[in-house]
């Protein structure tokens, strides 16, 4: 009898222990998935696809979440009725800067389809909190404020040798403290043009990796509203090798209606440099995605690899949640990809 008992309370000791390990991890309050689910360039062979998530405690932490804390659900596929199955193959914590400094550009696209995609500047108010949410984290951070589309008359207000219908330098880097300047650079933003998203994001790269600056991480932030249609001879491929010999990751957001508006070529400019594409339906979601990528940016984000098996046919729709647990609390999203 005094065994039998002295194993209960050694496994109660060690139930307890096990208790007290789960309750010391941070409480979680609130879970977001930044950006899309990404396929990644191997899925026909692999099926591995990568989901970004934003996991926060009560005081806006963001989480460092571990293997045993995420769990991953398959809801459907809209092919076949084959038995599909879906693990987790990694997790791992991104962060956009060792040092916890981050110094970020921020490039918004005003050509004149934002006249009526985002009539009430949205866009600003978005980047305004975006801004304030970096100094809330840390007031060493620093951006700049760039648009493009924006002139006419092809003039170079501020001498740089870039056309600032190409690229306008509406505020250059500074610390996200001076909200006075970054706010009034933010308030020229205008709505004129078409949309040289390529070579906006070329020249910016060039004055990004100009201006490197030693114990800061470095990022794109580029909103747009529209494909291409005035960069000639630079493309998404010149952007993305620029991008990757420099190491500068861009971070993308899409504004509009995937049904009409194809932003492909902007999914893989960011999943190829780093970064992370995410879509807005309309304006009024900018505000939200500004948010969870300036957690991101300043804070970092937990990479999710999962595989789906078997591999589902091209063009299928795939279904599924993913639940995270942290603290004793539990919350669940949901996304969707189509199989490339």
């Amino acid at each position: 009898m005094k065994r039998i008992i002295g194993a209960l309370v050694l496994g109660a000791l060690v139930f307890s222990s096990c208790q007290k390990q789960q309750d010391n991890t941070p409480t979680l309050t609130e879970l977001r998935l930044l950006g899309d689910p990404v396929p990644q360039a191997d899925f026909q062979s692999t099926g591995r696809f990568r989901l970004n998530l934003l996991a926060l405690d009560d005081e806006n932490n963001v989480i460092d979440l571990g293997d045993d804390q995420v769990t991953m659900i398959l809801d459907s596929v809209t092919a076949g009725k084959l038995a599909y199955t879906i693990t987790v193959v990694d997790v791992s914590y991104v962060r956009p800067s060792v040092s916890g400094k981050i110094k970020v550009a921020l490039l918004l696209d005003s050509s004149g389809s934002m006249d009526w995609n985002d009539p009430n500047y949205l866009r600003v108010s978005a980047s305004r909190d975006f801004i304030r949410l970096l100094l809330s984290n840390n007031s060493s951070h620093k951006a700049g404020v760039f648009d493009f589309a924006s002139d006419a008359y092809g003039s170079d207000n501020n001498g740089d040798g870039i056309d600032d219908y190409y690229l306008r330098v509406l505020q250059d880097f500074v610390y996200v403290s001076d909200t006075v300047h970054l706010f009034q650079a933010l308030d020229s933003v205008t709505a004129w043009g078409g949309t040289p998203l390529y070579l906006s994001l070329w020249h910016l790269l060039d004055y990004v990796h100009a201006r490197v600056e030693s114990g800061y991480g470095h990022a794109i932030l580029v909103l747009t509203d529209g494909e291409d249609n005035e960069s000639y001879d630079i493309t998404s491929d010149s952007v993305i090798a620029k991008a990757q010999n420099y190491q500068i990751p861009i971070y993308a957001i899409g504004l509009g209606d995937t049904s009409y508006i194809d932003f492909t070529e902007m999914r893989r400019v960011a999943s190829s440099t780093g970064g992370v594409f995410a879509n807005a339906f309309d304006a009024d979601g900018l505000n939200l995605i500004f948010n969870s990528m300036g957690f991101g940016l300043s804070q970092g984000y937990s990479r999710i690899i999962a595989r789906i098996n078997p591999i589902p046919p091209s063009g299928s729709i795939i279904y599924g949640r993913t639940r995270v647990i942290s603290g004793g609390n539990a919350l669940v999203r949901i996304w969707q990809f189509e199989a490339p």
